[in-house]
């Protein structure tokens, strides 16, 4: 079972900076990260949509070049921002991981899928990363651009973003080769990763906790339980914000 660590090791460095991401790797965890377009089309690694939770700076990340914006540093820390390529050049050292790309939806242009594309000929990516998070029509403008990609559908009971469907609207969906499982309240058990894995090549399922600002019922206290069921299920991976915690339940 593949642990992804949300944005990295979060609760020791900056999220989604170089420690958390290249540390997280050295731990043996898989990443979850995102990525976002600059002004002059590369991608950055960054949740947000301005600076301004991580460095108090409100600009938008889509006004700014990759230059400029690597050149910051994060808020109470000497760790600077980070591109995809140098990401790319990380999880590259190591073999048999696969690695969790959200790309974030306002990058999800005809621009940025051929971006993304580029990369992952470039670098081939395909053994190592997939795409989470993509609309259904990005999902088909990728395929058509390379079907090699892997791509994952965000699934909920609940469709609380845009990007978020109900299993019955993808269900039968094609572009989609992956299930990226978010429980809003009461989603997981074991007969849905059977019914998920009739249709799908892998499910994964994000853990409770990384789902705090949902107000998930377990996202402080008693998220272990999710992950037990999960790993009686057979889940094939599990992303939360506590993944050292999660590897002493394998």
């Amino acid at each position: 079972m593949f642990i992804f660590a949300h944005r990295g090791l979060l609760h020791k460095y900056p999220e989604n900076s170089l420690p958390a991401l290249s540390i997280a790797l050295k731990t043996g965890f898989c990443l979850e990260t995102d990525l976002r377009l600059t002004r002059n089309g590369d991608f950055i690694v960054m949740h947000d949509e301005t600076f301004t939770r991580l460095n108090k700076d409100s600009t938008p990340v889509s006004s700014l070049t990759l230059k400029e914006c690597v050149s910051r540093t994060y808020k109470d820390s000497a760790a600077k921002f980070v591109s995809f390529l140098t990401v790319i050049q990380e999880i590259k050292k190591y073999k048999k991981r696969l690695h969790a790309i959200h790309l974030k939806s306002d990058s999800q242009t005809n621009d940025g899928l051929k971006i993304l594309a580029r990369y992952w000929k470039e670098y081939d990516l395909y053994h190592n990363a997939f795409v989470f998070d993509l609309t259904q029509e990005a999902a088909a403008k990728l395929k058509r651009i390379d079907k090699s990609i892997k791509i994952a559908c965000t699934v909920s009971e609940n469709k609380f973003a845009p990007t978020v469907y109900l299993w019955s609207e993808v269900k039968h969906n094609r572009n989609f080769d992956f299930v990226w499982a978010a429980e809003y309240r009461k989603l997981y058990s074991s007969s849905f990763i059977r019914e998920v894995r009739k249709h799908k090549e892998k499910v994964f399922a994000v853990s409770p906790d990384v789902h705090r600002t949902l107000d998930h019922p377990l996202a402080r206290s008693g998220f272990e339980s999710t992950w037990k069921h999960l790993i009686d299920w057979g889940i094939d991976g599990i992303c939360t914000d506590e993944p050292i915690k999660l590897q002493s339940y394998l």
